[in-house]
């Protein structure tokens, strides 16, 4: 019996091969600009290429908001914190290595630690931008930004929840990590979804095995849940948009049924999504565990499709790892 969001859920698919995909990039800029005009705290703070990314059309709307940086992500850290003590609201966007990690200091010392209301835009996580090189391929992103006590990462699966998500980080009083992936988002979700920060949702019930995924990988459990269930395995698949703080209920609840979780994600397994599900279930639920992403290894460059398939990230190749975890005595 599918559940009502279950139903909604298949009116979004024309039939087995078309579905909707939406651009993160222009949906989070149309999003800024929305909520520009409807709070005149909200700035933008860009470094380098973000202007294109998503702050063009902010910037046409209002630009005596916007600030630009250049390759000063250290600076532009500051003043974004700055800007927040003055009473605003600032978006800081710019590549995942270059707004995660070169200005880490400033983001744990300026940011974190006095829980202002950053909200930190990394563009084009994972491999959505694998032809550029090691340099921009980013697998680390969660466990570095995560190991900051009092940030939010949020991780959206579709275009209602990267929607969502800028307007849910403009209300939380404390700093946000927003991951933005550059490939084309499958429609999930309904155009009137609701983003509930750190609550996980079941996207597809099942009682075999619990899947827990994010980001662009939720798409590709479907599909792997749609394959293993022609396989007789009824597999849940959970789709976390909120990395921290962790839904540790839907985890502990599915895990107990099922007794088997695996997660799956284009991230690093070490210090990822896994890596906290491993702790929630290692302290509250134990459960058998397998982890599916890149192991502990810099990638590779490729297009992106190619390194999907690479790692085995097709909803095929996690059906497949999925199969070999349930077969393991």
């Amino acid at each position: 019996m599918w559940s009502k969001r279950e139903k909604e859920r298949s009116k979004l698919k024309l039939d087995n091969e078309n579905y909707i995909y939406e651009n993160p990039r222009k949906i989070i800029a149309d999003a800024l600009v929305e909520l520009g005009q409807e709070d005149s705290r909200v700035v933008y703070v860009s470094c380098d290429s973000s202007l294109g990314a998503s702050g063009g059309p902010f910037n046409q709307n209002f630009p005596q908001r916007h600030f630009e940086f250049g390759i000063q992500e250290q600076n532009g850290m500051g003043e974004a914190a700055g800007l927040a003590i003055s009473g605003k609201i600032p978006f800081i966007a710019a590549y995942v290595p270059f707004v995660a990690f070169r200005c880490f200091e400033q983001i744990r010392d300026d940011v974190c630690k006095t829980k202002l209301n950053v909200n930190i835009m990394g563009n084009n996580c994972g491999f959505s931008v694998g032809p550029l090189g090691p340099t921009h391929v980013v697998l680390e992103d969660i466990g570095v930004i995560g190991s900051v006590p009092n940030v939010t990462i949020i991780s959206p699966a579709d275009g209602p929840q990267y929607r969502e998500a800028i307007f849910k980080a403009a209300q939380l009083d404390g700093p946000v990590y927003l991951r933005i992936h550059r490939q084309k988002a499958r429609r999930l979700n309904p155009e009137d979804y609701t983003l509930n920060i750190s609550r996980g949702e079941v996207m597809v019930a099942g009682n075999d095995v619990t899947v827990i995924t994010t980001s662009t990988m939720v798409a590709n459990c479907l599909d792997a849940a749609a394959l293993l269930k022609a396989s007789g395995i009824n597999a849940e698949v959970i789709n976390i948009s909120t990395i921290k703080p962790i839904d540790r209920q839907i985890i502990l609840e599915s895990s107990a049924k099922t007794r088997k979780v695996v997660t799956v994600e284009e991230h690093s397994v070490v210090n990822g999504l896994g890596s906290i599900v491993a702790n929630v279930l290692s302290e509250s639920g134990p459960a058998p565990i397998k982890k599916i992403g890149i192991n502990d290894v810099f990638a590779v460059v490729g297009q992106y499709d190619e390194l999907i398939e690479y790692y085995g990230l097709t909803g095929s190749g996690i059906a497949k790892k999925i199969e070999e975890f349930l077969n393991t005595k």
